[in-house]
């Protein structure tokens, strides 16, 4: 019978004191069986407790990106609008593809009826095939900084164009008038029907006289007619003219930035007050300053055109 059975010692080592078990072999067996079940039962449970904690960790981790990737996605569409207004105002074409990227731009052209031409050919910087609900976010942003670097690789090229336009009536205060417009009218010396190439702007007597475009001083001297006068050089052929001026403050051959005094408002030549006599050549044709200011309000654009 004792051969079915197993016996278990356990001793004390302090108190040299030993007790025994005896179990059937059966019991044993099923203990251990029981044990190594318990064993690999908790085994599998923390396992799955550790896996299921990374999960929820790479869960969390993968939804703050989505988020992150939410918040960049609203952001391009927003540039996208803004992208798209650029275009707009710069008369660039855009693309047929969902990102649109830069079109070509027109030909050469002068301003007319006080509206920019933009005479510069821009390439399409990006032409994305795929429609923009299938595109990342990261596409999108990648596709919106090439064509911002387009539009502002643009823009530099643009304000020097800008920058040689006489967009800028030519007095340096807001108390002036429109005496006399670009066109025929009836002299104030003859009483006889004449054509006069400019704009007669009146304002007081030493009034600042700026350059409304970047250029070069070409002529500066004193006329019968015109009494003291200046004229200077811009890009595209286009030659502005001062008269009647109390005062030079530039020098022949002076390069002129926008805005800088070129000399002082005069009554001096064949003039009944103090006034400028504005014009604007091209090709040395004279045409009419109002096509190019920019600054001036309406009521006397009117006035100017009559």
């Amino acid at each position: 019978m004792l051969k079915n059975y197993y016996t278990i010692f356990i001793s004390s080592p302090q108190a040299g004191k030993s007790r025994q078990l005896s179990c059937h072999k059966s019991t044993f067996y099923i203990s251990i069986f029981f044990l190594l079940l318990f064993l690999v039962g908790d085994g599998i449970a923390i396992f799955k407790y550790f896996e299921s904690a990374h999960l929820q960790k790479e869960n969390s981790k993968l939804k703050t990106e989505n988020d992150k990737l939410e918040g960049i996605a609203s952001i391009v569409d927003e540039i996208e609008k803004k992208e798209s207004f650029i275009r707009d105002f710069l008369g660039l074409e855009k693309s047929s593809s969902s990102m649109g990227g830069l079109g070509q731009g027109g030909t050469d052209a002068y301003f007319t009826d006080r509206s920019l031409s933009f005479p510069r050919d821009v390439t399409t910087l990006v032409s994305p095939q795929s429609s923009q609900h299938n595109q990342s976010p990261k596409v999108k942003a990648l596709c919106l900084k090439k064509n911002l670097e387009g539009i502002v690789d643009e823009l530099i090229d643009r304000k020097s164009e800008w920058d040689t336009k006489p967009t800028l009536l030519p007095v340096e205060t807001d108390e002036y008038w429109i005496s006399s417009g670009f066109g025929w009218r009836k002299s104030p010396f003859t009483g006889r029907r004449e054509f006069h190439g400019g704009l007669d702007i009146a304002s007081r007597r030493g009034t600042p006289i700026i350059a409304p475009a970047d250029g070069t001083v070409i002529s500066v001297g004193k006329d019968r007619y015109l009494g003291k006068f200046i004229k200077i050089a811009h890009r595209d052929n286009l030659i502005t003219l001062y008269g009647h001026l109390l005062e030079h403050k530039v020098k022949k051959g002076e390069g002129v930035t926008r805005g800088t005094v070129i000399g002082l408002m005069g009554n001096t030549g064949l003039s009944t007050g103090h006034h400028l006599h504005y014009g604007v050549q091209v090709d040395k044709k004279s045409v009419n300053p109002n096509h190019y200011i920019l600054n001036t309000p309406a009521s006397q654009t009117v006035l100017a055109k009559r």
